[in-house]
């Protein structure tokens, strides 16, 4: 070989010094970027304490933030310091992981500033004031020895009166729903500071002088609590007042849509695609229902009506379902045989001997919905992670058949596959245990969490759940109706004003959901905003993002490494986790 030039060695030197001082300077970058992470997260923490509390950062879990008009005037400053302080680092000299978290910091801020500056719920949301469930969490979150969190808890509540007054004096013109909510929650709470902190009190070793003081303070909380309950209840009360309306607009919608689900879609295109693919699902659902009209009634006419098709059929199969005292044993029972099934399949590397606890849903998350999915808090990586189900025997007789027809055989097996397994409890428990930063985990995507959820009904019937029965495919489309549905309904009501019975008769008649169900979701759509669309906007990022990476590995693509691959990101927005994945 001949030797190079002097030239042509002098070049080449110079481009090797000047890639390893680029490489250099963003080692530097990042180093710098991971120690300004670390900062920001401390000190966000201890300027949201109830947060801090939620991901099990314990460090400042007995600080309670007084809700007034100097504590949302400190929000906002700390929001402006801190993107301040971003806007000095140069993102492009990040790491690609580093970007990503550059970008989830700038939006969590950003979001921060809006919610308090521009859409204020802290003026309308009654359901904002509620301590039992940072209480709840402190006494049972296993992050220190009982005796430190008691002494904690009881350090949180010395001036709850305060919390609660300034609360009702923030409030300065709440909407009717957000009310009816805080008053069944805080309701509910109230049992956190009986015979749930007694028991823990007798429990521990608390000096005589520690427990009087804290069983003192959790008198006074249960006091302002109900005073509380009891004004905002004078509130409704008055035939005068004027209450805010629920339905927040178009503007303040866009805004809320874009820093909630961080999504390519505008409300207005995913409000579309909704509709174009409520129509597709309506076609495929009476195709499935022809083929089991016989089965179902072998001695009827066909009616010629697709719409009557399709609920002639779906009221038949709702007809399997258990009874009210045993739909928690029956929910209970499927987390283990989905849990068998995916091991079975290989769909995940998923430890299924970590703690999923199904339990009855407590009485300070009632009211919002049947069924849902507590995660261990990040931070504390060890502990329970919780499917909450409803006690349903508590409800009226008529409301129980009802939501019994609608959480039928089939569509209840649904439901456990999106709130446990391999839905939000898998995701949650993969969020605290793979993620490699827990800024990840601490500040989650709606639309990826959601997403996530209803991706694994797709695909878990894909893999072969219930042997492909039509009924649950039937039942699978119709909870697919009931996703597309919530775009469409969160955007008729919040965007549009559509009244409460068209709304109804939406669901009823086009979503083929029970009166039950449809009140259900009018309620929750007037007490939420935009969240209703993450789980349509997240699936179907999903999906393409699975089509993509197929097409990338080829050969060596499995649908295991996929999941994997995919949950390692936390719960970051599906299109930060697309650009990781397809790089």
């Amino acid at each position: 070989m001949k030797s190079s030039s002097p030239i042509l060695l002098f070049l080449g030197l110079c481009l090797l010094s000047c890639h390893t001082a680029v490489e250099k300077t963003g080692s530097s970058a990042d180093a710098d970027f991971t120690s300004f992470e670390s900062r920001f997260l401390d000190q966000y923490w201890k300027q949201y304490p109830s947060n801090a509390i939620e991901v099990g950062y314990g460090k400042y879990y007995e600080n309670l933030v007084i809700p007034d008009s100097a504590a949302f005037t400190a929000d906002l400053a700390f929001s402006e310091n801190w993107l301040d302080s971003l806007s000095t680092l140069d993102s492009t000299r990040l790491s690609d992981n580093n970007k990503i978290s550059y970008q989830i910091i700038k939006n969590q801020l950003e979001s921060d500033r809006w919610y308090t500056a521009v859409l204020k719920p802290q003026q309308w949301d009654a359901a904002t004031y509620n301590l039992s469930g940072d209480c709840y969490y402190i006494i049972h979150q296993p992050y220190a020895g009982l005796e430190e969190r008691l002494r904690t808890l009881s350090r949180r509540l010395a001036h709850a009166d305060l919390y609660y007054q300034a609360g009702w004096q923030t409030l300065t013109r709440p909407t009717r729903e957000s009310i009816d909510l805080s008053i069944l929650q805080n309701n509910g709470g109230l049992s956190i500071f009986g015979k749930d902190l007694s028991d823990s009190i007798q429990s521990s070793r608390l000096s005589s002088a520690e427990a009087d003081t804290l069983k003192q303070r959790a008198a006074k909380t249960t006091v302002a609590m109900k005073s509380f309950v009891d004004s905002l209840k004078s509130r409704l009360a008055d035939k005068n007042y004027v209450f805010r309306k629920f339905s927040i607009g178009p503007e303040l919608y866009r805004e809320k849509f874009k820093y909630d689900l961080v999504t390519n879609f505008t409300p207005e295109e995913l409000y579309a695609r909704a509709i174009e693919e409520k129509n597709t699902v309506s076609r495929r659902m009476a195709e499935t229902a022809d083929g089991l009209w016989k089965k179902y009634f072998p001695n009827k006419p066909k009616p010629a009506s697709q719409t009557e098709l399709i609920q002639s059929v779906v009221d038949a199969i709702s007809l399997q379902h258990a009874k009210p005292e045993a739909f928690y044993s029956t929910l209970k029972n499927q987390v283990y045989a989905l849990k068998k099934f995916i091991v079975e399949k290989d769909l995940f590397a998923f430890d299924t001997t970590y703690p999923i606890v199904v339990r009855l849903m407590p009485e300070y998350e009632r009211g919002f919905a049947i069924a849902s999915a507590e995660f261990t808090p990040p931070y504390q990586k060890k502990g329970d992670t919780y499917y909450n189900i409803d006690d349903i025997t508590r409800y009226p007789k008529a409301k129980q058949e009802s939501t019994l027809r609608e959480m039928n055989q089939y569509m209840s097996q649904l439901i456990s596959i999106h709130e446990a397994v391999p839905g939000h409890c898998l995701q949650g428990i993969y969020n605290n245990l793979k993620s490699p930063d827990v800024l990840r985990s601490v500040f989650t995507n709606g639309a990826m969490v959601e997403g996530w959820a209803v991706y694994t009904e797709t695909m878990m019937l894909e893999a072969g759940w219930d042997n492909h029965s039509p009924e649950m495919q039937l039942t699978r489309d119709k909870l697919g109706l009931r996703e597309l549905g919530n775009v469409i309904i969160d955007y008729r009501m919040q965007c549009l004003d559509s009244p409460k019975d068209a709304m109804i008769q939406f669901m009823v008649k086009e979503l083929f959901q029970t009166p039950s169900q449809a009140e259900e979701k009018y309620h929750r759509a007037t007490v939420s905003q935009v969240q209703l669309c993450s789980y349509y906007a997240g699936y179907s990022a999903i999906m393409a993002l699975r089509s993509a990476y197929q097409v990338k590995k080829g050969n060596q693509y499995s649908l295991k490494d996929f999941h994997e691959n995919f949950l390692k990101y936390g719960s970051s927005p599906v299109k930060f986790i697309r650009e990781r994945m397809l790089q």
